[in-house]
C-alpha cells in the first residue's frame, strides 16, 4: 500500500512539473486571460473540459478553477490521456473522470460521468460530450448554457445541430477563431505531425515523397513543414478550390489513385472518416508510412487493412504493420492523433492562444447573453488575445492615422452614426 502511494505521489508530482512547465510559457493564458476570467462570472459553475487531457489542457483547466469554476476534466480520445496529468489533477482536487491506458469502450463510460456531472458549459473538442450529453443525458443538455469549440468536426457537428433545431443554447466554435485556426491549425499540427512521424520511425524526411490528404489549415500546414524539411510533397483533395490553392503554392496535386502510388509517407488530415479506405489499400506502396493529423481515429481505415492483411504485427514501438499482398503498410500510433499519441502534442506558445480563445470564450458565454445557435467569438476577442501575445514578446504596433483612412469610408461611417 505504501509503495502504491508513493508511486502516485511520484506521477503527481511529475504532472505537476509538466503543468507548471506549461504555465511559465503560456504568458496569455496565466496574465491576461486569467485577470479577466477572475471576475466572478465562472464562480461556482459546473465547466467540463474535455480536450486532450494532457499538460496544457490541465493548465487551462487551473486557471478555470483557481478563477472559481468546477472543472470536470474528461479527455477527448482514449490514446491521449497523460496519466502523470491526471494524477497532478486529482492531487489537487479536482474531478477528473477520465483515465490513462482506456480504450473507447471506457472513453465512452468517462463520456457519460463527464455528462453525469451536470456541467453548466463545455469546452469540446470534436464536439463528443455535447454529442453524448444529448444522448445519454438530455436533462442535463437541456440546460446546458453554453459549449465552445475546439475542431473543425465539431464545428461542423454544431451546425448540423442548429441547421435540425436541436441546438437550445449558444455554442462558440473557438475553431473558427483566427488566434486558434491560424495558428493552431497550421503551425502547431504541421509541426508536431512530422516530429512525431520522423520520431517514431527514425526516418528522413528530405527528399521522401509525402502525400497529404486534405488541403484545409491543417493540411496546408504539413505540407508547408514538410516542403520546408526538404520533402517532395503532394496533396489530393475532393474541394476544387483548395486543390487549386495546392497547386498554386507549389504541390503536386492529384486523386488519391494517383497520388498514393507515389507516396512513402501519407498523413491525413481531413477531420472525416476514412481518408484512407478499403478502396485505396491496392494503391498503396510497399513500406508506405501512415499517419493521422484529424480529429477521427478512423481516418486511416485499420479496420479495413486488419481484414485485408494477412498478418498484423508491430514493427517498432508505436508502429502497427499490415502485411497485405506481399506489401508491408504501415500505420502510426494505432491511427490516433500520432502528434498527441505518438509525440507531445502542439507547442505550448501555440497553445497558449488557443486556450485563451477557450477561456476567453467560456467567459463569453458566462458574462453575455447569446441566443441559442452557432457564434463566434467576438472579433475584439480575437484581436485582445494576439495584442497580449505580442506584448509578451516585446512587440508594439502602430495604430492607423486619421489620414491613412478613405475618406468616402469615413463619410458612409459618419452618416450612419
Amino acid at each position: 500500500m505504501t509503495e502504491t502511494l508513493s508511486t502516485e505521489n511520484a506521477l503527481a508530482r511529475d504532472g505537476a512539473d509538466r503543468i507548471e512547465w506549461v504555465r511559465r510559457h503560456s504568458p496569455v493564458l496565466d496574465g491576461y486571460v486569467r485577470d479577466i476570467v477572475s471576475d466572478g462570472s465562472l464562480r461556482g459553475k459546473r465547466v467540463a473540459v474535455v480536450v486532450h487531457l494532457e499538460a496544457k489542457t490541465a493548465f487551462l483547466a487551473t486557471v478555470l478553477a483557481d478563477a472559481g469554476a468546477e472543472v470536470i476534466a474528461a479527455g477527448s480520445n482514449p490514446r491521449t490521456t497523460d496519466a502523470s496529468v491526471v494524477a497532478a489533477l486529482r492531487e489537487r482536487g479536482m474531478t477528473v473522470v477520465a483515465d490513462a491506458g482506456g480504450d473507447y469502450e471506457s472513453w465512452e463510460r468517462e463520456l457519460r460521468a463527464a455528462a453525469d456531472c451536470e456541467p453548466d458549459y463545455i469546452i469540446d473538442d470534436g464536439a463528443e460530450l455535447t454529442m453524448r450529453t444529448a444522448e445519454h443525458r438530455p436533462d442535463v443538455f437541456a440546460r446546458l448554457r453554453g459549449v465552445s469549440e475546439e475542431t473543425t468536426t465539431g464545428t461542423a457537428r454544431l451546425h448540423a445541430m442548429a441547421a435540425a433545431g436541436k441546438l437550445p443554447f449558444p455554442a462558440l466554435t473557438a475553431n473558427d477563431a483566427r488566434c486558434k485556426h491560424l495558428f493552431d491549425n497550421r503551425y502547431a499540427t504541421g509541426q508536431t505531425t512530422l516530429q512525431a512521424m520522423l520520431r517514431l520511425t527514425n526516418r528522413q524526411i528530405a527528399g521522401a515523397r509525402i502525400a497529404v490528404v486534405g488541403y484545409g489549415y491543417v493540411g496546408k500546414g504539413l505540407a508547408l513543414y514538410a516542403r520546408a524539411m526538404g520533402a517532395r510533397t503532394f496533396v489530393t483533395e475532393v474541394d476544387p478550390v483548395r486543390a487549386l490553392e495546392a497547386h498554386t503554392d507549389g504541390h503536386t496535386v492529384g486523386s488519391r489513385r494517383d497520388i498514393f502510388p507515389q507516396a512513402d509517407m501519407i498523413v491525413t488530415a481531413t477531420g472525416g472518416m476514412r481518408a484512407i479506405s478499403a478502396d485505396d489499400i491496392a494503391h498503396l506502396r510497399h513500406d508506405v508510412v501512415m499517419g493521422n493529423a484529424g480529429h477521427h481515429d478512423l481516418e486511416v481505415d485499420t479496420e479495413a487493412l486488419g481484414a485485408a492483411a494477412s498478418e498484423v504485427f508491430e514493427s517498432r514501438p508505436g508502429i502497427t504493420s499490415y502485411r497485405v499482398g506481399g506489401r508491408d503498410l504501415h500505420v502510426l500510433a494505432g491511427g490516433a492523433l500520432v502528434n498527441i499519441a505518438g509525440g507531445s502534442g502542439h507547442p505550448v506558445e501555440v497553445m497558449d492562444l488557443t486556450f485563451a480563445v477557450q477561456g476567453l470564450g467560456v467567459h463569453h458565454l458566462a458574462s453575455s447573453e447569446l441566443e441559442p445557435g452557432v457564434h463566434i467569438l467576438p472579433k475584439e476577442l480575437d484581436d485582445s488575445i494576439a495584442a497580449a501575445k505580442l506584448a509578451s514578446y516585446g512587440i508594439g504596433l502602430d495604430e492607423l492615422r486619421t489620414d491613412q483612412r478613405d475618406d468616402h469610408t469615413a463619410r458612409m461611417e459618419e452618416s450612419v452614426a
